[in-house]
């Protein structure tokens, strides 16, 4: 199917020395009325993938939507400062693409890089990890069904039937520890993956997605979509 995305870039008169967290935290505050920004509520978290994730790369923040959240990100007004852990960094450009895109099913394979650390390990699931340690194919097995459940819960989230079998051949391995809060940190993975999917450039999946975590980039683009 098509979908709406938008990418806000932002580009300051010095790097931002934060994470996608630490934005994510300026925008929400912006709009808190809005819980496409940051995930709440009221005092409740909303239990489904984003429609606006954030990033940083090389101190420039990146903000994304898809859909609804594709269409709140053009409504954006012209920022002249983010302030971030109470300093203010001045915006000198805030540029701003929008473009329909195909999403979802495709007839060919398409390799995939995370370009941020991919957190998939729940607390069930990270106990499976543990135990298979010594079964290298066991372990990607279970590495490639987490990953077609996040592309079913992005799916799900952005109205998308997936009408077939997800396919997904990964080639992952541990790369940090990923302290996602004060005393709590999460196995975080690297690396390649390929599947019989289309998921945006410069979008996120995974545990902590809204944060920038698990932001992937194509490889190729020979695909043909379903």
């Amino acid at each position: 199917m098509k979908i709406e995305k938008t990418e806000v870039w932002i580009t300051c008169e010095r790097p931002v020395e934060a994470d996608g967290t630490a934005v994510r935290g300026f925008f929400g505050n912006m709009y808190r009325q809005r819980p496409e920004f940051h995930g709440h509520r009221g005092d409740e978290l909303v239990y489904k993938h984003p429609l606006i994730q954030y990033k940083v790369f090389g101190g420039t923040p990146l903000v994304v939507g898809l859909k609804e959240g594709a269409y709140l990100l053009k409504a954006l007004p012209v920022l002249d400062h983010l302030e971030i852990y109470h300093r203010k960094y001045a915006i000198i450009k805030q540029n701003t693409v929008s473009d329909v895109i195909s999403f979802g099913l495709s007839e060919n394979m398409i390799r995939y890089f995370f370009s941020t650390p991919w957190i998939g390990l729940n607390e069930e699931n990270y106990q499976k990890y543990v135990r298979l340690k010594s079964k290298p194919a066991d372990i990607k097995a279970l590495i490639n069904r987490i990953l077609a459940g996040n592309l079913l819960s992005m799916s799900k989230s952005l109205g998308y039937v997936v009408g077939d079998r997800i396919q997904v051949s990964s080639t992952l391995e541990e790369s940090s520890i990923v302290e996602v809060k004060d005393g709590v940190g999460l196995t975080a993975f690297k690396g390649e993956f390929e599947t019989n999917f289309l998921i945006p450039d410069f979008w996120g999946i995974g545990k902590f997605s809204s944060r920038g975590y698990g932001t992937v980039r194509r490889i190729d683009r020979g695909e043909k979509q379903l």
